[in-house]
């Protein structure tokens, strides 16, 4: 199954971040952001099963704002 991390300024936003998935239905993990895909120091991300476009959408919908997306399989 497909995985994505979203990529997310803080930890508050990845908290709020998953308040917003969890009601879509959409269950994610918050972890810290792995050094190959930080850009700018350190920084919170989710990780979703399945299409991270569609939950980086749901997101940025809502005001939080993705910084990066990355699909893994």
């Amino acid at each position: 199954m497909e995985k994505a991390i979203l990529i997310l300024r803080s930890v508050t936003y990845a908290y709020k971040g998953q308040r917003v998935l969890e009601k879509a239905g959409i269950r994610s993990t918050i972890l810290r952001t792995p050094e190959e895909y930080a850009k700018r120091g350190c920084s919170y991300s989710l990780a979703v099963s399945g299409d991270g476009r569609t939950a980086a959408d749901l997101l940025q919908k809502n005001g939080i704002r993705v910084l990066g997306t990355v699909q893994k399989n």
